[in-house]
């Protein structure tokens, strides 16, 4: 673990202290940006230092209102430790976005993806999208509890909504669990006033998926009934949405920001 940026203390600020994982890139970036705008005090975190840098550099290092560090959100004795440091410096976490996740890349295509994928690589996907979720989400829920207060919005797929076209099984059943464990957390926090939803994007352009003209995204384009990709700047709008106080009588959802691809 590694402290990249400490922002400057400025007292308790209920309902106004935002934790995003995978922060750094992506749709993780899009949503601190978009918190940042709406004036709350943003934490991220990410597995990459030289992301988190990155980050930094292209939010402009408000300090103020800004924290982040590299970790690795499967060593929970180390996200314990990074929770404490934001209560010490702001006060409770009122808002929650579990957006970290990993989703490994087909080797070979003519082999089957079960085939290829070993059982440490599972329990690292599952590890990360799925347990890391669940591990922030009990060790910020009694405080928020205590507050009668919460937003907790857990970032999925749409490989976990229907059957996945790129991603491998271990990304798929994480986030299809994900799903789930939406569901459940949102019937057992909803009597303390905390709502619990999921977000779950399609193609969604960024540094992570490559550049549009790649093969894998002109194959998606043709299922997209838009006929464009997604942004992290729309999703982010969603995540605003459902963080703010007037998404109260939202919860247990999946929210699919797909263009149309995935139509329940």
């Amino acid at each position: 673990m590694v402290m990249i940026a400490l922002g400057n203390s400025s007292g308790q600020s209920d309902g106004r202290v935002a934790l995003v994982t995978g922060g750094a890139r992506g749709i993780g970036l899009g949503i601190v940006r978009r918190f940042l705008t709406d004036g709350y005090q943003v934490a991220f975190v990410a597995t990459r230092a030289e992301h988190v840098e990155r980050a930094l550099d292209l939010l402009g290092r408000p300090e103020e209102r800004l924290y982040a560090e590299q970790i690795d959100i499967t060593r929970h004795n180390d996200v314990r430790a990074v929770v404490d440091r934001i209560r010490a410096l702001w006060g409770d976490i009122a808002i929650l976005v579990n957006n970290a996740g990993v989703s490994p890349k087909r080797v070979n295509q003519d082999v089957p993806w079960l085939s290829q994928t070993s059982a440490e690589e599972w329990a690292r996907v599952i590890d990360v999208n799925l347990t890391g979720p669940f591990v922030l989400m009990r060790l910020l829920a009694p405080a928020m509890i205590a507050k009668r207060y919460g937003r907790i919005i857990n970032v999925g797929s749409l490989a976990g909504r229907a059957m996945p076209m790129i991603a491998g099984p271990h990304y798929a059943a994480s986030k299809a669990g994900l799903v789930g464990l939406t569901r459940a957390a949102a019937r057992d926090l909803a009597p303390h006033g905390i709502t619990v939803n999921c977000i779950a994007p399609g193609r969604i352009l960024s540094d992570l998926t490559g550049p549009p003209d790649a093969a894998v995204n002109r194959s998606a384009l043709d299922r997209i009934p838009v006929g464009r990709f997604g942004t992290a700047e729309e999703v982010a709008h969603v995540a605003a949405f459902l963080a703010s106080p007037i998404a109260g009588f939202i919860t247990g959802a999946t929210i699919d920001i797909t263009g149309g691809e995935f139509a329940a």
